[in-house]
């Protein structure tokens, strides 16, 4: 899946203190889908797309380490959005690929770090995951496939900036990474491990502004696993802040049945204002997600999840969305799916129709949503 090599162009510049010890790995994922939505106009018309990124986010890397004896690794891992769609790449500083907020020019916006690793663990410096994208990623339904629509990335990883504002460091809006973070990750102790992050939100005279600080727990077998995250993020005044916990658990039942459950919840806590209601103060969303996995052969799996999404402290909303998802290994690298998802809003106000991650169009309550795609590993 992954091709290692001692001497990659973009590093040529380095090449003279390339040892036997050292490896650099260029890896990626293109995946690409045929989309048809229903009910995208008031009159219940449909749209057809070609989307990237429908089973896993489209990207490229970088990364490699180095031996520095008795244990000791140097590490560093540098990757970015590719919208193979339309050939751009990038997504910025707070940005995403699927709303374009903030500068698109951002060549790894998806991790960007450097690091130390041994028998206590690893430290990661620069542009890392928010605890809470490592804790609900262990469970997440369907994988954390379809990521501008799943309510885990977008709510429980705090990936909607329209919906949280600018907390965290990245003031363009999206906090599923932080710039200028420092992560902790413990090494395993019988299957328990934990985590520390702190991401610095480098105001002059306040140094609790715009910062984020996270914990997480951790369980695993190699199979079964469950964590939990804690996370609490400043805006630029340090007087407003975003706390949230999201955790989830997944348990294989039988030899071919693996159950997957998640809960995410976030409040806002503060008078700021995020869009056009006069405060978000109190506002909450919390995310349920449940999902089981169906191993019908050695090639072929079917995936039934659901989420429930729910809005209160400010106004109330409510979304459903019913995923049925089946893939088909040709090999290692190559993958060919089908999703079915019909997502179902509490009503046709924007409040509820929001919660559904841009599946239902406007004058709607309800949209159904089939990709069939490929995605290929290198």
């Amino acid at each position: 899946m992954k091709k290692s090599i001692l001497a990659f162009a973009v590093l040529s510049a380095f090449a003279a203190t390339a040892s036997a010890q050292n490896s650099v790995i260029i890896y990626g994922i293109v995946d690409a889908a045929v989309v048809a939505t229903t009910n995208q106009t008031p009159t219940g018309g449909s749209k057809f797309s070609m989307d990237a990124g429908q089973l896993l986010t489209s990207r490229w890397g970088i990364k490699g380490s180095e031996d520095l004896g008795g244990g000791l690794k140097a590490n560093f891992n540098l990757e970015g959005t590719l919208a193979n769609d339309t050939g751009t790449a990038g997504a910025g500083f707070g940005g995403n690929v699927f709303n374009q907020t903030g500068n698109n020019t951002s060549l790894f916006d998806r991790l960007a770090w450097v690091g130390l690793s041994g028998d206590f663990g690893s430290v990661t410096l620069g542009r890392n995951n928010i605890l809470g994208v490592d804790s609900v990623g262990l469970a997440d339904p369907i994988s954390l496939a379809h990521a501008g629509s799943n309510p885990n990335v977008m709510f429980s990883a705090l990936n909607a900036g329209a919906f949280f504002g600018g907390f965290g460091t990245n003031q363009g809006g999206t906090a599923l990474r932080q710039n200028n973070s420092i992560k902790y990750v413990s090494p395993l102790m019988s299957g328990f491990g934990g985590a520390l992050m702190y991401g610095f939100g480098e105001k002059a005279g306040d140094n609790t502004a715009s910062n984020y600080a996270g914990l997480s727990g951790f369980f695993t077998d190699g199979t079964n696993g469950a964590a939990l995250s804690y996370a609490k993020l400043k805006d630029n005044s340090g007087a407003a802040y975003l706390a949230g916990w999201a955790g989830g658990a997944k348990f294989k039942v039988a030899p071919t049945v693996m159950l997957r459950g998640t809960y995410a919840h976030t409040k806002v806590d503060g008078n700021i204002k995020i869009d056009a209601l006069p405060s978000a103060n109190g506002r909450k969303l919390a995310v349920i997600g449940l999902g089981a996995d169906f191993s019908l052969s050695d090639q072929m799996t079917l995936t039934t999840a659901y989420y429930n999404t729910k809005r209160s402290g400010d106004i109330e909303g409510k979304a459903d969305q019913y995923i049925l998802l089946g893939k088909y290994a040709f090999s290692k690298r190559t993958t060919a799916y089908a999703s079915l998802t019909y997502a179902k809003a509490g009503s046709v106000n924007a409040q509820d129709v929001s919660l559904a991650l841009g599946i239902i169009g406007a004058g709607n309550s309800s949209a159904t949503r089939t990709a069939v795609g490929v995605l290929h590993a290198f």
